[in-house]
């Protein structure tokens, strides 16, 4: 499967994943199981893909805990790097 595949198939899971909010930490691991799926990325994307991964999983515990959160700026943000990624590595 090439790259521009994997990256668009994850988008469509990032507006999946925006619209209802379910299974937060499952959306975590794909999202860092479809980076890891590419092929020739340097380290450093996949350095970013687990901080992406960090922001989503503590983004659920603070709204779970009530705290105020990232949660309007992490996804599309999130979204935003994976179009970059479709530029620069598909």
């Amino acid at each position: 499967m090439s790259n521009k595949t994997v990256l668009e198939r994850l988008l469509v899971e990032i507006d999946e994943y925006d619209k209802n909010r379910r299974d937060r930490d499952a959306f975590a691991q794909r999202v860092y199981e479809s980076i890891e799926a590419l092929e020739g990325i340097p380290y450093s994307v996949q350095q970013q893909c687990r901080d992406w991964q960090y922001k989503i999983e503590t983004e659920g515990y603070f709204d779970e805990e009530g705290f105020e959160s990232e949660t309007q700026e992490v996804i599309p943000k999130l979204k935003e790097w994976v179009n970059e990624l479709v530029q620069t590595h598909s």
